[in-house]
């Protein structure tokens, strides 16, 4: 009998229960994977690389006014930012969607 009345009840409240969402908010950062990697290039490519390329130059310049700069290290400072900067051009550049 008190099969019957639990059974009864337990299939009643699975009826009535309202379904679960599991959707989540649209444009949130981490909904997918793409997002995720756009905001970090944003991050990366933008506000933080500039700023650390600004000091960059500036501290070779530091350097260079104390006469104690090696053309290669201005070399490769100036090598950087342009592979920093220019990272999404040479890519498409390479895979060919120019």
């Amino acid at each position: 009998m008190y099969t019957k009345v639990f059974l009864l009840a337990l299939v009643s409240f699975i009826l009535i229960s309202p379904d679960t969402s599991y959707a989540q908010a649209s444009g949130a950062l981490f909904d997918s994977g793409t997002n995720f990697l756009n905001a970090l290039l944003d991050l990366l490519t933008n506000v933080w690389a500039r700023i650390i390329g600004i000091i960059a130059i500036v501290i070779t310049g530091f350097i260079a006014m104390t006469g104690n700069l090696s053309w290669r290290r201005a070399f490769f400072v100036i090598f950087g930012l342009i592979l920093v900067f220019g990272a999404a051009a040479i890519v498409d550049s390479v895979a060919g969607n120019v």
